[in-house]
């Protein structure tokens, strides 16, 4: 643990040394709060994406409800180098519906503290978050299952840039987990991405696609991988209602069932706000 405060420490004064560098060279600065619009961006096919959407499990009677957003809160702008700070918090449910009624059976929060910095059209990430999952009361009660302690804490480092050729952008990132239960021992996670095809169809209406895939070293760097396609209705910048047709397989993202397999096939509406 005091290894990673000392890299989180020492990334965070780069940033700002890389930043303040050109503070140097008598360029305006330019502070605002609650900018409209996000430095990094979202990881569209990510399973724990910070959102607020409802999907259906179209394999079973199972829903997936997500509460929660992404905001950037304060940036400073000065030449070509944009710093952006930032906070997201989601909570993820799984949902079983049956005639006259509903079964909660996972809840996982989550919450990530990024600080984002551009460098002539690439963007960087670092950033803290925490995941913390758990069976819901119905699926003790109900359900007979029985729970594992199930956290992790750790920091993320990512970069993303536009690629014209796909009309898109690419990321990729590595996560530590310097506290992970139950893999203890077992820190590393790796991520690659791509937002391809972002087409404008009408005036405020866009067709995408989306990948992200994941090789986690807590299941033998087994992977998580989701393929996502749809439209963004009333698209402006960043906003907009998505509807969307995910491929997911892999290993579970539930952390109750983080080291089991599944494949499934998701009709979702998200709402980017």
């Amino acid at each position: 643990m005091p290894d990673v405060k000392r890299l989180v420490g020492r990334l965070v004064a780069a940033q700002l040394l890389i930043f303040s560098s050109s503070m140097c060279q008598d360029s305006p600065i330019e502070v605002t709060l609650l900018p409209d619009t996000a430095l990094f961006p979202t990881f569209c096919a990510d399973a724990l994406a910070h959102q607020l959407s409802l999907s259906r499990v179209t394999d079973n009677r199972e829903w997936i409800g997500t509460v929660g957003t992404s905001l950037p809160i304060a940036q400073m702008e000065t030449g070509d180098l944009v710093l952006q700070a930032g906070v997201g918090a989601t909570v993820f449910s799984r949902l079983i519906k049956t005639p006259g009624h509903i079964t909660v059976s996972t809840v996982d929060f989550k919450i990530d503290l990024p600080l984002d910095l551009e460098v002539n059209g690439v963007k960087f990430r670092m950033g803290y978050g925490h995941i913390s999952s758990h069976y819901a009361d119905d699926a003790i009660e109900q359900l007979g299952r029985t729970s594992i302690s199930s956290v992790k804490d750790y920091v993320m480092f990512a970069s993303s840039r536009s690629v014209g050729l796909i009309k898109g952008s690419i990321y990729a990132a590595v996560t530590h987990l310097f506290h992970n239960e139950p893999e203890v021992d077992k820190k590393w996670q790796f991520q690659i991405g791509a937002l391809v095809a972002e087409v404008r169809l009408l005036d405020r209406l866009l067709a995408y696609g989306a990948v992200d895939i994941k090789l986690k070293q807590e299941v033998g760097w087994g992977t998580t991988q989701s393929y996502q396609a749809g439209v963004k209705l009333l698209a402006r910048d960043q906003h907009g209602v998505r509807l969307c047709y995910t491929l997911r397989t892999g290993l579970e993202e539930r952390g109750q069932l983080y080291n089991q397999r599944t494949t499934a096939n998701l009709l979702s509406i998200v709402l980017d706000y």
